[in-house]
């Protein structure tokens, strides 16, 4: 099974690493049951999250209502019937370190559903280094090959001397 933070050596490493999925054959049923429950649950907690924070504010409904539905849309999403202070904490910096990342690399990430901040840190970093390597691979081959431009290369494919 491929996981997400090993480093692979080919060119399209970023696109093996935007494309990973878990090999569910490997994992045998009872983990793919736990992935698919586990994965429900953050889906789960992430809608609530986003009613919480998409909570518009209910002109007919007054301040005390709005207030109160507000209240439980937070209670349903940090759940602190379930959770320690500490998990509560990590939720909150996690929607924010999450909030801060360029667009692509964040819907990427959440499309993983990390379970923490450290996992959200590694793929992070595991997506940064392929990405750099892969443009320090590109710059490599223009150095290479420094007459080398477009008009070259149109002009030698379509000459009859190959």
């Amino acid at each position: 099974m491929f996981s997400p933070s090993k480093r692979t050596t080919s060119s399209s490493r970023a696109q093996v690493l935007l494309t990973w999925k878990p090999d569910k054959a490997q994992s045998g049923p009872r983990n793919a049951e736990k992935e698919t429950l586990a994965s429900r649950l953050l889906r789960d907690a992430e809608t609530c999250r986003q009613n919480f924070r998409n909570f518009p504010y209910p002109d007919l409904a007054g301040p005390r209502k709005a207030l109160n539905q507000l209240r439980e849309l937070c209670l349903k999403w940090l759940r602190p019937e379930i959770h320690s202070k500490e998990q509560i904490l990590e939720l909150l910096v996690l929607e924010q370190f999450l909030s801060i990342l360029p667009g692509e690399v964040r819907t990427w990430v959440k499309s993983q559903y990390p379970k923490s901040s450290e996992e959200v840190v590694t793929l992070v970093e595991d997506l940064t280094q392929i990405l750099e390597e892969e443009g320090k691979a590109c710059k490599g081959r223009e150095r290479r090959s420094p007459g080398w431009s477009e008009k070259t290369a149109i002009t030698s494919e379509s000459s009859p001397l190959r």
